[in-house]
């Protein structure tokens, strides 16, 4: 049985051309037995020129389908607002109406207690504020317990939830439009970019010179100066499904692919402090990835014992 009807959260979906991956997002929703009695917002930007007409007409055509939903509320943007606008004021919009929220992208697919999972840590993190962020997504590990959650000072935006209060924090501060953290010490900034092994500092960087429509290195920034955390399952409840080439910040690689929980999670952690056992694996995860972009970038040094010794010899000469 799914979760009483009064303390299910809403659910805001971001969609714009990709009719694939949302359809596979609802369909996975769908086997949630918290979905028939939820509110779902959909948010679909608008179309930026005429070759995504017929990918964005598709998508409309599926949020009209009849999923089931206890009510749907649909938003379709008449400008193309662009991944942060978009987001945000859909975020800011539901958050008027209700004190929490659950935000997925059509990028996305999830587990069958996905909803079980993010409808129990937002009821009951609600009177932790130094909480900001559920996570549904987890890194790939070789072992987890599965029914577990642990608290961390890193979020991931896949599939994400917050509470209204947390959000306005957000929205009135200066973090939301400011690159804070590249005025702060090296020791913060090396924290912030996760002992520099993933560099959310210069996705920031990127975002102001115009390279991208960011929104959630922004969120993190205000949770993680305001020295706040946030809740991960050990093992995920979504998969990101964006790293096939179609998503607008990802490139096509498969490092964050990760197993979906086939149970539900029940162990809720009442740490006040971070999880060292589970930064270690997050550590450990990044190093890795770090250390395998390292290896494919220079795969031609590696083809051959003779290439490799020539490479060394470069590196120690220079």
């Amino acid at each position: 049985m799914g979760m009483n009807n009064s303390t299910l959260s809403p659910i805001a979906i971001f969609g714009y051309d990709r009719p694939i991956h949302l359809q596979n997002l609802l369909s996975s929703l769908m086997e949630n037995d918290e979905s028939r009695d939820s509110d779902v917002y959909f948010f679909i930007d608008g179309i930026k020129n005429e070759t995504n007409l017929a990918n964005h007409q598709s998508v409309v055509e599926i949020i009209n389908k009849n999923w089931g939903f206890k009510n749907k509320n649909i938003i379709i943007r008449e400008d193309n607002f662009g991944c942060r606008r978009n987001i945000i004021e859909g975020v800011n919009q539901v958050l008027k109406l209700h004190k929490r929220i659950i935000v997925l992208e059509d990028d996305l697919t999830v587990g069958k207690y996905f909803l079980d999972y993010m409808n129990k840590s937002l009821k009951k993190y609600e009177l932790r504020e130094d909480i900001w962020h559920i996570n549904s997504w987890s890194h790939p590990k070789s072992y987890s317990p599965a029914t577990r959650t642990a608290l961390s000072r890193y979020i991931s935006p896949w599939g994400w939830g917050t509470w209204e209060n947390r959000w306005d924090k957000f929205m009135r501060s200066e973090f939301i439009d400011n690159n804070i953290i590249s005025t702060m010490d090296k020791a913060t900034i090396k924290k912030f970019n996760v002992s520099n092994l993933y560099d959310w500092e210069n996705i920031l960087i990127k975002h102001e010179q115009n390279q991208g429509s960011i929104w959630d290195a922004y969120w993190y920034q205000a949770m993680f100066l305001n020295h706040g955390y946030s809740i991960f399952p050990t093992i995920s409840h979504t998969q990101n499904y964006g790293f096939d080439g179609t998503g607008l910040h990802c490139g096509e690689n498969n490092e964050f692919d990760t197993r979906i929980n086939i149970q539900k999670t029940t162990n809720y952690t009442n740490q006040t402090s971070e999880s060292k056992i589970y930064l270690l694996s997050l550590k450990l995860f990044y190093f890795r990835n770090k250390v395998n972009d390292y290896i494919s970038f220079h795969k031609d040094k590696f083809s051959s014992v003779t290439s490799f010794i020539k490479f060394l010899k470069k590196k120690i000469l220079s």
